[in-house]
């Protein structure tokens, strides 16, 4: 008894802890996930052995967001509970059957489930409970711990979604959750980061530590939102289900997110599900899963609720994007520029779906500035859904042991002396016989965008740089002269060289514009290497060339045209163009060659419209790029705008395109990454 009296202890010593950093101080210690199952693991503990629960326990109560001297404390006329989450289909469907066990009355008709589902978004922001009278805002109370909240009045006044006046004069509590938008936060983040401040590690710890305030005007400058789903005792005024409760939040002038599927089985049930987990991408706020609620209110009664959760309602979590784990080591990688980057290597964890052993730290600074240290405990999520980051320490997690990083002087590959550029702050390996450099060159220029040489693999790319045989990628062209050694390598039978020869040979044939991308210039990409290439009709031209005169093409900046003719002053890289000619690649545009772009799935038959100061194009030169990957450019927003590319000081472009939520809204970033991913 005494062991579990401890572990029991133990976990909730934890859970009190997180629940403080968590409603308090605005910080998350642990993911969801992870917070969770400690939750479920002291709830089977209390459940096996029911002498030891107690009404303090956290199982009984919502974790208390309450300061000790902020705001004015105010008790729910009825309380605000939290839900029991879940993260499969299967507690789905358990809770189905707990409901229909309950329910005996309710039996099923026509081989389909009599009980009704509304299901909703689960925004990841902060609750508030907000009081109309007469039609007229009178209070805004947070959650805190259900039973008591703060009050937070005069803050949301400044929130601008949050109306001060109803379309009905009527007495209504309502119940909605205050978000951040995404857009927004990455602004506040640059901000803070600008001005040296420690970033908010997830838009619902802005909202929150927004919310709290003393200063209302920062509420107002942040731009926070609201999205309401909860209409307080909505069966005194003749409503019967949950989803016409949503209806008459519209009606009275209230913001919702405008998702209400009302499904009547677990099928149904599953299918939205799985178009929520692949649509959520799309949203500007964070969502963290789904809420399951029994639509017909009547009911919620009889199903009642434990001193925490409502039994008629239920939350599906996506699979987490930020996730806690342990960094046990730093390795640094070389690229094929030479830029030397720091790499998390973790304690394998699941994110968003997979599992992750590495992140990125992008540079050296980063580490210094998040203060991250080898054994600490860190967050880290994936960019954009695809590339793991680490995002902040959990610095109160720290026992002392934890090491600090120091940064490399020489090359992890090839022993140089590392340095940084003049106002860089990238460390660089200056070697350019670097072996890591070469395999990054190599992999660039046989990629699919640009040579597109197939069968070239890492082993085969990283036996030969060992042996000699390559040194830089025109040696490619040099792989028929050894064939016995390529047929000797594992795996690499006589019809796959074969092949690998064919496709080599096939690549010299590849137009101007790609070949030119291959070199792997700085800054120039795929849309900069089809214009530059169009311009200078080859390579010799475009050699001459001086950074004035490419100035006066359209969509390309200082930096670009700074880069490419410090390449052509680079006796090695002219030497590796000279020896790619000697082979017979293709450095010239012919009369009658396309130099448009690869054509785009995301793009083709998409309408595209860029509005505001964007960082990598002119406008001019997007709209080129938008029609070289397939895509078509319109004047205005309405129904047929597909994407809004949004940059700096977007103004009554964006505004309109938020209104009308038909339209796909992507920062420039996104936008790029979009055109990468769609690729053929």
């Amino acid at each position: 008894m005494e062991n579990i009296l401890e572990k029991a202890a133990k976990i909730k010593e934890k859970i009190d802890k997180y629940n403080y950093y968590y409603y308090v101080k605005n910080e998350s210690l642990v993911s969801d996930i992870e917070y969770d199952k400690l939750m479920k693991e002291l709830e089977e503990i209390e459940r096996k052995n029911p002498e030891i629960k107690d009404e303090l326990s956290p199982t009984k109560h919502v974790g208390s967001g309450l300061s000790d001297t902020k705001f004015q404390k105010i008790a729910h006329k009825k309380p605000m509970l939290s839900l029991s989450n879940t993260y499969n289909i299967k507690d789905v469907e358990d809770f189905h059957q707990r409901i229909k066990k309950i329910i005996e009355k309710e039996k099923e008709t026509d081989g389909k489930d009599s009980i009704e589902y509304a299901l909703e978004l689960k925004l990841d922001g902060v609750s508030i409970s907000v009081h109309y009278k007469n039609g007229r805002l009178v209070k805004g109370v947070t959650r805190g711990d259900g039973a008591v909240g703060e009050d937070v009045t005069e803050n949301i006044l400044e929130i601008k979604s949050i109306p001060k006046y109803l379309k009905e004069n009527i007495d209504i509590e309502v119940r909605g959750e205050i978000v951040l938008p995404l857009s927004e936060f990455k602004k506040l983040n640059q901000v803070r980061y600008d001005s040296g401040e420690d970033l908010f590690a997830n838009p619902r710890n802005a909202a929150s530590g927004t919310l709290r305030q003393l200063d209302s005007k920062v509420v107002s400058e942040r731009n926070l939102d609201c999205y309401f789903y909860f209409l307080a005792d909505c069966d005194k005024l003749g409503i019967d289900k949950h989803s016409e409760s949503v209806e008459f939040l519209e009606n009275v002038g209230l913001k919702t997110t405008g998702v209400c599927d009302v499904c009547s089985s677990i099928e149904e049930l599953e299918e939205r599900i799985k178009y929520w987990e692949n649509s959520r991408g799309k949203l500007d706020y964070e969502t963290d899963g789904l809420v399951i609620k029994v639509n017909r209110v009547d009911l919620w009664e009889e199903l009642g609720s434990t001193t925490k959760s409502p039994r008629w309602a239920i939350s599906y979590k996506f699979p987490a994007k930020q996730v806690t784990t342990t960094l046990m080591n730093i390795t640094w990688q070389v690229g094929r520029t030479g830029k030397v980057t720091p790499v998390a290597e973790l304690e394998e964890v699941e994110v968003s779906g997979s599992k992750v052993k590495r992140a990125s730290l992008h540079n050296f600074d980063e580490i210094v500035r998040k203060d991250v240290r080898i054994g600490d405990r860190v967050f880290i999520e994936k960019a954009a859904e695809i590339i793991p980051q680490v995002v902040k320490v959990v610095k109160e997690a720290r026992t002392g042991n934890e090491k600090e990083i120091i940064p490399p002087t020489v090359c992890p590959e090839c022993g140089s002396e590392l340095g940084k550029e003049e106002g860089l702050i990238d460390l660089k390996c200056p070697n350019e016989k670097c072996p890591a450099k070469v395999r990054g060159q190599i992999e660039y220029f046989v990629s699919r965008d640009a040579m597109n040489i197939n069968g070239l693999g890492k082993k085969i790319v990283e036996k030969f740089i060992e042996i000699g045989r390559i040194r830089d990628v025109s040696d490619i062209y040099d792989l028929h002269l050894y064939r016995d050694e390529l047929k000797s390598l594992e795996k690499m039978g006589e019809k796959s060289v074969e092949n690998l020869l064919k496709s080599i040979e096939e690549s010299k044939k590849r137009d101007y514009p790609k070949t030119l991308y291959a070199l792997g210039i700085t800054h120039v990409g795929k849309f900069l290497a089809s214009l530059l290439a169009k311009e200078s009709k080859s390579i010799d031209r475009l050699a001459q060339m001086s950074i004035e005169e490419l100035l006066e093409i359209d969509g390309v900046g200082k930096k670009v045209a700074e880069s490419v003719c410090k390449a052509f002053k680079n006796n090695e890289f002219i030497e590796i163009v000279e020896k790619l000619k000697t082979h017979g690649v293709n450095f010239k545009i012919t009369a009658t060659e396309d130099v448009s772009e690869t054509l785009n799935d995301n793009f083709k038959g998409k309408t595209f419209l860029a509005t505001g100061k964007l960082e990598n194009f002119t406008r001019d030169g997007i709209k080129e790029y938008i029609e070289s990957m397939g895509g078509e450019n319109i004047s205005g927003v309405s129904k047929k705008l597909d994407y809004l590319i949004a940059g700096e000081k977007a103004g009554s472009k964006l505004k309109k395109a938020e209104e009308l939520k038909t339209v796909k809204i992507l920062t420039e970033e996104e936008f790029l990454e979009m055109a990468k991913i769609g690729e053929k």
